[in-house]
């Protein structure tokens, strides 16, 4: 490996613990930084993960996160309303080109695809899995 060649940059922006599960998921080849403004957030992630505690509705708090070096943030808020401000605020504010944005309501979908965020429906996602585990545990055991 190159080593001038900076490894890949995540800047995952969230007030849940969506945010520390992902951080804490990344590969350690990946230079990854949590935005929260929640203590229990902050304090589930690894110690050696960077963690920038403050409003990631602020443009100074993604500053000093780096959000004008990061190649993608994830963007997992409490409100799609949180989230759209943090996702406008890295398009307009620091050029970030990747946003991902876990939804909470399904209907604000094209709000989010028009702003050019790629889209994860929280609420998909759950029913998926809990449906998943539904089917698994209904199963009978086969008997030979």
């Amino acid at each position: 490996m190159d080593d001038d060649i900076d490894p890949p940059s995540v800047l995952v922006i969230s007030d849940r613990h969506v945010g520390s599960e992902v951080v804490t998921a990344l590969d350690r080849g990946i230079d990854a930084c949590l935005v929260t403004d929640h203590d229990g957030v902050a304090g589930q992630t690894p110690d050696d993960t960077r963690v920038v505690v403050g409003d990631g509705r602020e443009r100074t708090v993604l500053q000093d996160a780096g959000a004008q070096t990061t190649d993608v943030a994830l963007v997992s808020m409490q409100t799609d309303h949180g989230s759209f401000l943090v996702t406008q605020l890295l398009r307009t504010q620091f050029d970030v080109e990747t946003v991902v944005v876990v939804l909470n309501d399904p209907q604000n979908r094209p709000a989010f695809e028009s702003a050019g965020s790629t889209v994860i429906c929280g609420s998909r996602v759950l029913a998926t899995e809990l449906e998943r585990s539904v089917e698994t545990s209904l199963r009978t055991p086969e008997t030979a």
